[in-house]
């Protein structure tokens, strides 16, 4: 879980038993557009709404699983 604030554009979440993608539109008071991937409707989230992140997958020609968008790699461990 996670607020909306924290995802990037592009980045696809779970809420309320609908898809969403987050878009680069905001407003002033931090509410965020994204669109539903059921309907194709756009919304207007506020950035404290609590969401759970989920990316989205492709199937290549051999039938392995890319995401959409790359997450990148971070190192828990500092020397």
């Amino acid at each position: 879980m996670k607020y909306l604030e924290e995802l990037s554009p592009g980045d696809s979440f779970a809420y309320k038993n609908s898809f969403y993608i987050v878009t680069t539109d905001f407003k002033k008071n931090n509410i965020r557009l994204c669109y539903c991937l059921k309907t194709g409707f756009p919304s207007w989230l506020e950035g404290q709404t609590v969401v759970d992140f989920c990316p989205v997958y492709i199937l290549d020609k051999d039938n392995n699983t890319i995401p959409i968008k790359p997450t990148e790699k971070h190192d828990t461990f500092s020397n």
